[in-house]
């Protein structure tokens, strides 16, 4: 009998953010959002990273409660400022 190749479990993909503002040393509760700008390039880098992460999300059957329960996480790196894309569990 045939066993299934493990799947990766890191980010499918990430970018460098150019901009987030208000700066992170001045966010508090009250702070209601962020701006987040990255330059071309890593743009395209993300939106291949979500894309490959949905495409992902895809091969599960929704009908089963483990494919309802998956998700993508969108990750906001403050310290490094970088976003990274990568499967998740709902619940």
């Amino acid at each position: 009998m045939a066993t299934k190749a493990p799947m990766k479990t890191f980010a499918s993909g990430s970018c460098i953010v150019a901009y987030i503002g208000p700066h992170v040393s001045t966010l508090s509760p009250k702070t209601p959002s962020l701006n987040i700008s990255v330059s071309f390039e890593e743009a395209l880098k993300l939106n291949l990273a979500i894309d490959e992460c949905v495409r992902q999300l895809n091969k599960y059957k929704r009908n089963y409660r483990i494919g309802k329960n998956k998700g993508l996480n969108l990750r906001l790196h403050l310290q490094n400022p970088s976003i990274t894309i990568n499967e998740c569990d709902l619940e």
